[in-house]
C-alpha cells in the first residue's frame, strides 16, 4: 500500500504535472489515496486473521478490540479446539496439603498447564468456576469452593481465577467460565456455609427452592428468585473478569420424580409437568444469554448437554431443539458425544449426524464434546458399561483409534464448528505436567489431526 501511494504521482499524465491545475489535481489525488491507505491500515487491526496450517502453530486469535485503546477485549475463535478444565483438574493446583497453594507455586503450575494446552493446539478453555453452588473466586453470591480453598467456610488469600485468565490470554487462549446451574453441595457441606448466602438461607427456611435428591442438594428453577441467583452469578463473572464467555454444563433437572416440584407445578396452570419444567429451563437459558450479552455482546454463551437426544426433552427437560432453532438462547451447543462407533443406542457417527440435523439456526455453532477418559480407563480394563452390547462395551479396550475416527468424522461434517476434550487430567499429570502414558496410543493416533486446518 505504501508503494501504491508513493507511485500515484507518476501515474498522472505528464501534461498535468507542471501546471497549477495539474498540481492541484496531484494533491487532490494524493490526499484521496492517503485517506484510503489510512482506512485500510486501521481496518487491518480489526480483520480476523486466517487459521494457520503449519503444524505446531496454534490457530491465530480472532480477537475483538477496544475501540479506544486497541487492547483485546474478548478472544473467540471461529473454529473451536477446546478443552474442559474441571474442578478435579484444578483441585491439586489450587491447593497443597489441604489449604490454598502459595501464589508463586500456583502460578508456575498454571503456566505449565497452559503451555501443554497450547502445545496441543487447543485454543479455548472451559474453566470450571461453579461446580456445586460454590465459587472458585471470592463471590458476593456463592461461597468459596472447597476445591480452591481446601474446605468450605474458608476465605481466599489471592485471586487464582484472575491469574489463570491473565496467563491464558497471554498465550492467546480463550477462556470461558463454566458453571453448573442447579447442582449444589451436600447437606453436611452446607453446614459450613455462612448464612448470608441465599442457598443457605433457603435451605435453613426449609424452602422448596433447595431440594434434596439422592443425598445432594439442587436448586429448583421453578422459582424466579432461583433463576435470578444463577443469572446474577453469571453476570458477576462477566463483570469481574476479562472473560470470553459463559459455558453451562448438563446438570439440569436431577430427577423425573414429581415430588421435586409438584407444588410449584400444580400452582403454575400447566397441565403437563414436562412442559412446565422445560419452560423453567428455557427461562433460565434465555436469561443467562441476555445477561452475558448485556455485559459483553462479543462474549459467547453456550451449553454442553448430554449427547443422547432421546433423553434430553423428557429426562433433563432441556429443549435443545428450541435453543438450536430460535435466536436469543445460545451461541453454540456442545453435545457430549462420549460414544464409540459400536455403541448400541448412540453410535458416534449417527449421533453426530443427528445433532447436525438439530442445529437449524445458522447463528448457532455445533461443537462436539469428546472424552479422553474412556481410552485412558480402557488401559485398566474398564469397559464402556452403557454401550449396550459386548462388542461395544469392549470397543475402547480393543481399539486405540476411536478418537482419531471421531475427529475425522467431525471434520467431515460440514455443520460442525469444532471439538472439545474432557478433560486435562486425562491428557497430562496435573502437577508434573508430563503426558499421561495411558493416553499415549490415542495421542499418537490423533496427533496430526489436532493441527488439521478446517
Amino acid at each position: 500500500m505504501k508503494y501504491f501511494c508513493n507511485t500515484m504521482y507518476f501515474l498522472l499524465p505528464s501534461a498535468h504535472k507542471n501546471t497549477m491545475g495539474g498540481i492541484l489535481k496531484r494533491y487532490f489525488l494524493f490526499s484521496v489515496f492517503i485517506t484510503v491507505c489510512l482506512i485500510l491500515t486501521c481496518c487491518k487491526g480489526a480483520v480476523h486473521q486466517a487459521d494457520t496450517q503449519s503444524q505446531g502453530t496454534s490457530i491465530t486469535s480472532a480477537e475483538s478490540y477496544n475501540s479506544i485503546d486497541g487492547s483485546p477485549t474478548t478472544i473467540n475463535y471461529a473454529y473451536i479446539r477446546g478443552i474442559w478444565v474441571s474442578q478435579f483438574d484444578m483441585h491439586y493446583i489450587y491447593t497443597d496439603k489441604g489449604v490454598q497453594r502459595d501464589k508463586d507455586s500456583y502460578t508456575a503450575l498454571v503456566k505449565t498447564m497452559l503451555q501443554n494446552i497450547k502445545s496441543d493446539n487447543f485454543n479455548t478453555i472451559y474453566l470450571q468456576l461453579r461446580p456445586n453452588g460454590d465459587s472458585m473466586y471470592s463471590s458476593e453470591l456463592y461461597p468459596v469452593s472447597r476445591y480452591v480453598s481446601g474446605a468450605y467456610g474458608r476465605e481466599l488469600t489471592y485471586d487464582a481465577v484472575g491469574i489463570f485468565i491473565e496467563e491464558a490470554h497471554a498465550l492467546s487462549l480463550s477462556v470461558q467460565g463454566w458453571i453448573n446451574p442447579l447442582r449444589l453441595m451436600t447437606e453436611n457441606e452446607l453446614d459450613a456455609i455462612d448464612r448470608s448466602f441465599l442457598i443457605k438461607k433457603w435451605f435453613s427456611q426449609k424452602s422448596n427452592k433447595v431440594v434434596e435428591v439422592n443425598g445432594r442438594l439442587y436448586l429448583n428453577p421453578a422459582y424466579e428468585e432461583v433463576r435470578k441467583l444463577i443469572i446474577d452469578g453469571a453476570s458477576e463473572i462477566m463483570e469481574r473478569y476479562d472473560i470470553d464467555g459463559i459455558h453451562m454444563d448438563d446438570y439440569f433437572y436431577p430427577t423425573t420424580d414429581k415430588s421435586f416440584d409438584e407444588g410449584e407445578f400444580l400452582a403454575s396452570g400447566y397441565d403437563d409437568i414436562g412442559k412446565f419444567r422445560r419452560n423453567n429451563i428455557n427461562l433460565l437459558v434465555k436469561g443467562l444469554y441476555e445477561a452475558v450479552k448485556a455485559a459483553d455482546n462479543s462474549a459467547q454463551y453456550g451449553i454442553s448437554p448430554a449427547g443422547n437426544l432421546k433423553s434430553l426433552l423428557d429426562y433433563y427437560y432441556a429443549d435443545v431443539y428450541l435453543w438450536c432453532s430460535v435466536g436469543g438462547y445460545i451461541d453454540y451447543i456442545m453435545p457430549q458425544l462420549y460414544y464409540g462407533f459400536l455403541n448400541k443406542s448412540c453410535p458416534f457417527d449417527k449421533t453426530l449426524s443427528d445433532w447436525a440435523g438439530v442445529v437449524t439456526n445458522p447463528s448457532v455453532s455445533l461443537i462436539i464434546g469428546l472424552t479422553a477418559g474412556k481410552p485412558v480407563l480402557a488401559t485398566t480394563g474398564e469397559i464402556d458399561v452403557w454401550a449396550g452390547t459386548d462388542e461395544g462395551k469392549k470397543e475402547w479396550i480393543n481399539n486405540k483409534d476411536i478418537l482419531k475416527r471421531s475427529l475425522t468424522a467431525i471434520y467431515n461434517e460440514e455443520k460442525t464448528n469444532g471439538y472439545c476434550f474432557f478433560c486435562y487430567q486425562y491428557l497430562y499429570d496435573v502437577i508434573t505436567g508430563e503426558p499421561n502414558a495411558a493416553f499415549s496410543q490415542e495421542r499418537d493416533n490423533i496427533g496430526e489431526l489436532l493441527y488439521y486446518y478446517h
